[in-house]
């Protein structure tokens, strides 16, 4: 996760255009934050007919005491659904405060 808070524009550009293949891109052992539940995992992301789809671990929790409600849905639900590209890198880089 940690790879993708923290991305360059370069990379989120290479990130979308691999999401043009029409299938979920799954990265193993992700470095999650040290408040999560666990130190490393997946994160997932897919291009769906309308929009994006992020994907982590179902049922990680996060300790850090100014989590968002977002996060916390995320974490919990393992799924987000975002409308276009721009709404999902504006979610990812505003977990800064998680590192």
């Amino acid at each position: 996760m940690k790879e993708f808070v923290l991305g360059t524009d370069a990379q989120y550009e290479m990130l979308k255009q691999s999401l043009n293949d029409d299938r979920c891109h799954v990265y193993e052992r992700c470095i999650f934050p040290s408040s999560f539940s666990r130190p490393s995992g997946r994160i997932g992301f897919e291009k769906e007919q309308v929009g994006y789809a992020l994907f982590i671990d179902k049922g990680l929790t996060c300790g850090c005491p100014v989590a968002s409600r977002l996060l916390k849905s995320w974490l919990k639900a393992g799924t987000l659904k975002f409308l276009d590209y721009t709404d999902m890198k504006v979610f990812l880089r505003s977990l800064t405060y998680l590192y």
